[in-house]
């Protein structure tokens, strides 16, 4: 939507953005009923006291945990952000260097930029 804005709602189709969100929500549902299949096999077998609520994980899932849930979106994240940046830099420029060359009176503050 930033880089090509005009073919935006050509590639970008409403039943598209369903299906991934969809597939995103099922694919959190999954890895965490993996991540606490013993606790959904044997309920309460952690709990010392009434209304304890324990989650036993080990090692390996929490590195698992870790990287699909918080490591990779953030990179995809800052990714993503860092195109658009890139993006609206390049635009304020060719804006600046079009602005300079219809009119010479024309001021700009920086920040504006």
């Amino acid at each position: 939507a930033i880089c090509y804005p005009l073919h935006y709602f050509t590639k970008v189709k409403p039943k598209t953005v369903q299906v991934c969100v969809c597939l995103c929500w099922m694919f959190a549902a999954l890895i965490y009923s993996l991540l606490m299949k013993n606790n959904l096999q044997h309920p309460g077998r952690y709990n010392t006291c009434i209304g304890e609520c324990v989650i036993d994980v080990d090692y390996i899932t929490n590195v698992f945990n870790l990287i699909v849930t918080f490591i990779v979106p953030i990179t995809v994240i800052v990714i993503l952000y860092i195109r658009i940046f890139g993006v609206a830099v390049y635009q304020a420029r060719a804006m600046r260097s079009h602005i300079a060359v219809v009119t010479t009176k024309v001021t700009v503050k920086k920040s504006e930029m």
